[in-house]
């Protein structure tokens, strides 16, 4: 059954479901993607206290002090970060305060330490305006009760600070999908094996797996299997604590194209055996108990986009995130593609930006079989059904990859 692409990633999309949730000590929670939402029960800070190394005043008092006319003040009391004030500030007198100290009763603001001449219990404060704005306010930040972070936020270095600071040492996560990779083909070789007449290394499944970790799950690398129907079915039969089972190779419609015979023989219903894209038009996609069984081509260019545009949004949704596209911009062509286009292609090319445009440009030999123009790549041109050739100047829609 062939299918439009969107049919395909609906499909795909409809039928896997979100991941359970699990605990995990919070130094190995980087890019993981919380699975509760983080109310604050306390206020952040917790309590007024100083930004900088200075002086705690009273502002109104200071606020005319200049080099020439300073203010001097008794120096009563010394707070470090980690302590308490003893004494409250009043009228004429200065607390000597370092940076994260809370602020004592009275004070409302600070002079910082750059601004003042202390001798012996005096100081004098040399600049006073604007110490009022010298101060962390309690709950200026977050207030007790307050939604922080939600559920399905990726992990990134701001979570982890902020999980920290309210004190979840283990957050809930989503589990990450298990994904199982398995190439397909008499002809592959293992990639730590001498190349022999007509055989090629297993490209596919390092490529794949490195994809899979981007899209924020967990690869399991089965190895590669010769085209033999019970073998393949035996390899992912190994796999039975994966979620997602990714095979390369066999997924068209030669003799020896067998994923599509070997899902009849595992009991896996076809979803759909092609999809309206180049490259990677040929993909079968099926499902049994639950779990998703998709066929790539062995090309490792159609494998790619067919992973980037089927598979990653079923693992991202999987993964617990909300938002499963990437970002998609409009750009000016700064060469031209030649290509005539039936069903909608993805092209490989490397985007930037100058001073007046985004500029876009396809990446050089490009084939259903080769991988070369994906190592600088940074985006993907989508070049719509039934395009003619675009010239250079052209605008068109342009997907964000990861910056390379």
């Amino acid at each position: 059954m062939s299918v439009q692409l969107e049919t395909a990633q609906k499909i795909l999309l409809d039928l896997v479901s979100v991941m359970p949730k699990e605990q995990v000590v919070l130094q190995d929670c980087w890019r993981r993607i919380l699975a509760e939402t983080v109310i604050a029960d306390m206020d952040f800070p917790p309590f007024d206290r100083s930004p900088l190394d200075g002086y705690a005043i009273i502002a109104e008092e200071v606020a005319g002090a200049t080099p020439a006319n300073p203010v001097t003040l008794r120096q009563i009391d010394y707070v470090p970060a980690g302590e308490n004030p003893s004494k409250p500030i009043s009228t004429g007198t200065a607390c000597r305060i370092m940076t994260g100290a809370p602020l004592p009763p009275g004070a409302t603001g600070v002079i910082r330490l750059e601004d003042t001449v202390s001798q012996e219990e005096r100081v004098s404060i040399l600049s006073g305006g604007g110490a009022e704005k010298n101060i962390c306010l309690q709950g200026e930040e977050i207030s007790q009760g307050e939604e922080v972070v939600a559920q399905g936020t990726i992990i990134n270095t701001g979570v982890m600070g902020m999980l920290a600071a309210l004190g979840k040492s283990r957050p809930y996560v989503f589990r990450k999908p298990r994904v199982a990779l398995i190439a397909t083909g008499s002809e592959i070789l293992g990639i730590d094996c001498p190349l022999v007449p007509g055989k090629i290394r297993n490209s596919n499944s390092y490529m794949l797996s490195a994809q899979v970790a981007e899209a924020g799950a967990q690869a399991v690398l089965l190895g590669n299997v010769a085209d033999n129907i019970d073998e393949i079915s035996r390899f992912l039969e190994t796999a039975a604590d994966c979620d997602v089972f990714i095979t390369t190779g066999g997924a068209s419609v030669g003799d020896y194209d067998l994923i599509g015979e070997v899902y009849k023989k595992m009991g896996i219903t076809l979803l759909f055996d092609r999809v309206s894209m180049k490259p990677g038009m040929p993909v079968l996609a099926g499902i049994r108990a639950g779990k998703l069984y998709i066929g790539l081509s062995g090309n490792p260019a159609a494998a790619a986009i067919s992973f980037e545009q089927l598979v990653r949004p079923a693992l991202m949704k999987m993964g617990g995130r909300k938002v499963w596209w990437r970002p998609q911009i409009r750009a000016v062509l700064a060469s031209p593609f030649m290509k005539k286009t039936g069903a909608k292609r993805f092209v490989w090319a490397r985007c930037w930006q100058t001073d007046a445009n985004i500029l876009v440009e396809p990446l050089h030999r490009q084939g259903n079989g080769m991988l070369k123009a994906a190592i600088r790549a940074n985006a993907l041109i989508v070049v719509p059904e039934n395009s003619p050739p675009l010239s250079a100047g052209t605008e068109v829609e342009v997907i964000l990859l990861a910056d390379a």
